[in-house]
């Protein structure tokens, strides 16, 4: 079958950058789905974006649909024919509404059962009309963080259409979207080439827009931003300093990449790294650069849309846009100088921590009250600790009123910390803890170095979510304006990181914050940090979900760093153990279903166990066991018993594992099959039969405290 290539553009406005390898992604996805839903497999899928373009080209489509058999089921069979056979008035009409007679119909068997059907065979459809019918569709479903209308309400799409480019091979396919009709014009740079240019074919996509100043691959921009870049610090014996955040954005900011040194007057120098490093960076998209002892220079690269004869003028040009930006920041570093940060701190009730709730100097005492609380109940936290905690804080929030963070958000917590010591002097602890307190920041960031750092910066994230759940601002679906599951999912990692935190539950930090009136949230409270815990379970431990969700369950009395080792050691037994998930299926899960089944049967069979004394389970109670299977399965528990002790101590669980699936062949043998088992609901005699639960009761209490183990999947 004849095969051809495709190339769709979608030509716009200029898109922001971080909206724009989503959105080619997500366009591809959608028209190859699409595509391949219609019998129309591509053999290749390659995106290009720039600031000014979206595009997709599949290889290989065929150039029409393959003929195709069609089923289209009725009513069941039991429906369509009386008791004698004779067709019914549903089935007629069915088979009239298919424009088929009766006898033509068929019988399948489907999810329903039995169904009378009609089989037809459609001729496939040349695919330009495939794309011409289905494209439309495609376009209005790329999702992108905010899309905008434009005209007389034409859209909505992340950007102003211009332009669509829409080639099956060497023809046009013809659609319309956003009152713009597709074609096979397409445009180069927007100053060096603005007229429009015919392409020939899909294949001449690349070397059509290089030829006319546009670079279509963002990956190509990226890699000659950085060898420009290699350059710069050779000739300059300097290094930019990392950040591969921003060298993406740029990347996606221009379609053709031009790379300039500038400088900054050195008088710069003298305020906070950070200061620079971000109103160069987050506020100018600057690189900044440093020298082989890691100290700031006076020098910044600049990435050009567009090549001027003269580079140095536009290397001017940006460094008086910079140099505007730290004027401001310098008067506004000297403003909160002179007036301090306890001034800063006093007009914290001016600022609204969260409406209804309160304003920041509210928080301010909240947090401090938690900090103070979990000092109490964290390790090793000694004096010094606790005052550096409470002092900081009372501080934490206090730069949210400087001049500086007015203007540098990204900057709260750093210069609180700067604040916090007299100019020129060295970082205190407390200072420490203020800068510290806002860490992790985004996903794969350090967490807090100090304990006082530590304690606050769960407090902080802590009583945030408890007081937005509180108040009812509770994430749903997609929304979390507040943030608040990147909060959980700091704290949880703040806790799994830091010694003083590394043996409290989740049940302990919410003892600490719950009040009489708010008890209910408890519950609340523990799925939504389970959901999150889950989800580092994932992505830091590369658990499976369903050993995940073995684990998650104990969070409310388990330590989080604790139950990630455990999840981990659970995923790598189960995966150098060929039969695990057989063993819990066939062997294991028997245990549960039979006390499930004597709960029902027998009600109160347990206290009668517990007062008898059977439900000890540090004690051997081989003595009251009959049946040598019996003793078997008790023998095992009790070897068992030193693993789980030693897991408990040394927080190693490989032993652990070991001894729990060796019940398999004692449990085996105990179920067995007839008269070789071990009967357990048994009538005739209680005593046997209460003896034998809580044996196998005092099984499950070993498997329970390690994990659920009845939520991994058997199947």
């Amino acid at each position: 079958m004849e095969t051809r290539d495709l190339l769709l553009e979608i030509g716009t406005e200029e898109i922001p950058a971080r909206m724009l390898d989503n959105g080619v992604a997500d366009l591809g996805r959608l028209l190859t789905e699409a595509l391949s839903s219609a019998g129309l497999v591509a053999n290749g899928v390659e995106l290009f974006a720039t600031p000014r373009r979206l595009a997709v080209r599949l290889a290989g489509i065929p150039s029409v649909q393959a003929d195709r058999e069609e089923v289209i089921t009725g009513p069941a069979v039991s429906a369509a024919f009386d008791s004698q056979g004779a067709p019914t008035k549903v089935v007629e009409g069915f088979a009239r509404s298919r424009g088929v007679a009766v006898a033509d119909l068929v019988r399948v068997t489907g999810p329903k059962g039995e169904v009378v059907a009609v089989r037809k065979m459609v001729l496939g459809r040349p695919t330009a009309l495939v794309l011409s019918d289905s494209l439309p569709a495609i376009l209005a479903r790329v999702a992108f963080p905010k899309s905008m209308r434009w005209g007389s309400s034409i859209g909505p799409f992340v950007r102003p259409i211009h332009w669509i480019v829409c080639l099956l091979g060497s023809d046009v396919v013809p659609f319309e979207f956003a009152g713009i009709g597709s074609g096979r014009s397409t445009r180069g740079h927007r100053f060096l080439f603005p007229d429009a240019v015919e392409l020939p074919e899909p294949s001449a996509y690349e070397s059509t827009l290089r030829s006319r100043g546009v670079e279509p691959v963002s990956s190509i921009r990226r890699s000659t931003i950085v060898a420009a870049m290699d350059a710069a610090e050779v000739a300059n014996g300097c290094r930019f300093l990392k950040n591969e955040g921003l060298l993406n954005e740029v990347a996606n900011l221009v379609e053709s990449p031009v790379f300039a040194i500038a400088r900054f007057d050195e008088d710069f120098l003298r305020l906070p790294r950070e200061v620079l490093v971000t109103a160069m960076g987050s506020h100018q998209r600057f690189f900044a650069m440093e020298d082989d002892q890691g100290r700031l220079m006076p020098s910044f690269g600049v990435v050009s849309n567009t090549k001027a004869r003269d580079m140095a003028v536009v290397a001017r040009g940006n460094q008086r846009v910079l140099a505007a930006r730290l004027f401001d920041a310098r008067f506004f570093h000297e403003v909160d100088r002179k007036h301090g940060l306890e001034a800063m701190r006093a007009r914290l009730p001016e600022r609204l921590f969260l409406k209804g709730v309160g304003d920041m100097a509210v928080k301010s005492t909240w947090v401090r009250d938690l900090a103070r609380r979990l000092c109490d109940i964290a390790s090793g936290v000694d004096d010094s600790t606790r005052a550096t905690a409470g002092e900081a804080a009372d501080l934490a929030k206090a730069d949210l009123m400087s001049a500086m963070v007015g203007e540098f958000p990204e900057l709260q917590g750093i210069m609180g910390a700067y604040y916090a010591r007299p100019q020129g002097d060295p970082e205190t602890p407390v200072a420490t803890a203020i800068r510290e307190h806002y860490l992790p920041r985004f996903s794969g960031d350090a967490i807090p170095s100090t304990a006082a750092g530590a304690i606050l910066a769960v407090s902080d994230r802590l009583d945030s979510i408890y007081r937005c759940f509180k108040a009812g601002s509770i994430p749903t679906g997609s929304r979390d304006p507040l943030a608040l599951r990147r909060a959980a999912i700091g704290l949880l990692r703040i806790c799994m990181g830091r010694p003083e935190l590394q043996s409290i539950s989740m049940g302990s930090l919410l003892a600490q914050i719950q009040d009489e009136k708010s008890a209910d949230l408890i519950p609340q409270l523990c799925a939504f940090f389970e959901d999150r815990f889950r989800g580092i379970l994932a992505e830091d431990f590369d658990v499976p979900t369903d050993f995940a969700n073995a684990i998650v369950p104990l969070l409310s009395s388990g330590a989080p760093g604790d139950l990630a080792i455990r999840a981990r050691a659970l995923a790598e037994f189960a995966g150098g153990t060929s039969d695990f998930r057989d063993f819990l299926d066939n062997v294991f899960k028997r245990v549960g279903n039979l006390l499930k089944q004597a709960d029902e049967k027998v009600p109160g069979w347990r206290d009668d166990a517990r007062a008898a004394g059977l439900l000890t389970t540090d004690d051997d109670h081989g003595d009251a066991l009959a049946h040598d299977l019996e003793k078997a399965v008790e023998s095992t528990r009790i070897g068992a018993l030193g693993a789980y002790h030693q897991a408990r101590e040394s927080g190693s669980y490989g032993p652990l594992l070991a001894a729990l699936y060796s019940f398999r062949d004692p449990l085996s043998r105990f179920f067995g099959t007839g008269r070789d088992g071990v009967p357990v609901l048994i009538e005739a005699d209680e005593g046997l039969r209460l003896a034998r639960l809580a044996l196998l009761q005092r099984v499950q209490a070993l498997f329970d405290w390690f994990a659920e183990f009845g939520r991994i999947s058997t199947r």
